[in-house]
């Protein structure tokens, strides 16, 4: 047995390193007692590979993720913050585990893009939801699958196609379409958005509706493609697409209010971003990685004063603010990495 002494000494030194060191019987034993690990499991149906290790791990992790959520919070709450973190899909997971669903993308060497139209000067803010009447159903790309890219393109397309035909509720379009037929092997993990809009423009296929061609956040590879032979929505074909250079926000600026959705690369490997729930997102440390996400708007946060960027995400609606996430708009900060749009519709 070992002495108190060396059992605080043992803790200490695995806090140190990261370590986190508990009691897998004493774990699993509160999760049969726990109604609100219940609640959380029905909430996000969870189910694990055994009722001890497995969901001990699970459990020690949501306990220990919420206890750093509400140390965020507390800041939060004295104005050392400007947002909150909340419980989600993920707080079962380590933050290392979380890392691992986003490696990091490389970029083609060419790309098909085209010269972007010409378009007016941005407002002072834009909201495609208030200003035009948009309604955008937020989809959820699980917890398994690595295919932002795709979600995103699919949003892209599906928004800017129900600006151009005046559909105030588009029907969505399939982001798994993209996963199984543009995916290249790599669907569910190093695949970028331009392979999309080149499999959209480059090879002339549809992008098929959600109805049509379902989603699965459930598979951990891409599926297979098959397109429908039937349909009961219209696909979308797409005719171009256009680059925005790395860093240059004030050219996304003036896409976006001129109802361009522009979907980029983002770095999510940060406790923040796994957690975010609300307010103007600040970028904190990161360990490199890659998401791809679709800004839609951008406006001024009247509590803070803070400019923003308003960003559609692929994590179902109980993540950040509906889905949403406000991240901060500065020109330090550039938000424009990979930046791709649709710029015109095909027959």
């Amino acid at each position: 047995m070992y002495s108190s002494k060396e059992l605080c000494a043992a803790l200490l030194f695995a806090t140190i390193l990261g370590i986190q060191i508990f009691d897998s019987h004493q774990v699993t034993k509160a999760t049969l007692n726990s109604q609100e690990w219940a609640d959380y499991k029905t909430k996000y149906s969870k189910t694990y590979t055994s009722a001890s290790t497995p969901e001990a791990y699970a459990l020690f992790y949501y306990n220990y993720n919420k206890k750093l959520i509400n140390s965020h919070n507390v800041l939060a709450d004295r104005g050392q913050s400007t947002y909150r973190l909340a419980i989600n899909q993920f707080t079962d997971m380590r933050l290392i585990h979380f890392k691992a669903l986003f490696p990091k993308t490389t970029q083609p060497t060419t790309s098909s893009a085209t010269t972007p139209p010409a378009v007016q000067a941005a407002g002072t803010s834009f909201d495609p939801i208030t200003d035009l009447g948009l309604t955008i159903e937020v989809e959820d790309q699980g917890t398994v699958c690595n295919s932002g890219w795709a979600y995103a393109t699919a949003k892209a397309v599906e928004i800017f196609a129900a600006n151009e035909n005046a559909v105030a509720t588009p029907t969505p379009l399939s982001a798994q379409n993209l996963i199984d037929c543009a995916g290249s092997g790599t669907g569910c993990t190093k695949q970028v958005s331009q392979t999309a809009f080149d499999y959209l423009v480059v090879y002339n296929q549809p992008l098929y509706t959600k109805v049509d061609y379902k989603n699965n956040n459930l598979l951990k590879v891409q599926g297979m493609c098959v397109q429908p032979t039937t349909t009961t929505g219209t696909p979308i074909n797409l005719a171009s697409y256009a680059r925005i250079t790395d860093a240059d926000d004030a050219t996304m600026l003036n896409y976006v209010f001129n109802g361009f959705p522009v979907v980029i690369e983002f770095d999510p490997t940060s406790f923040a971003f796994m957690h975010y729930s609300s307010g103007i997102f600040q970028q904190p440390h990161t360990y490199g990685g890659s998401h791809y996400m679709t800004v839609i708007g951008y406006g001024t946060d009247t509590t803070t004063n803070l400019d923003y960027w308003l960003v559609l995400n692929s994590f179902g609606t109980t993540w950040g603010e509906n889905g949403y996430i406000r991240i901060l708009r500065d020109t330090s900060k550039p938000l424009a990495k990979s930046a791709l749009f649709p710029t015109a519709l095909g027959a």
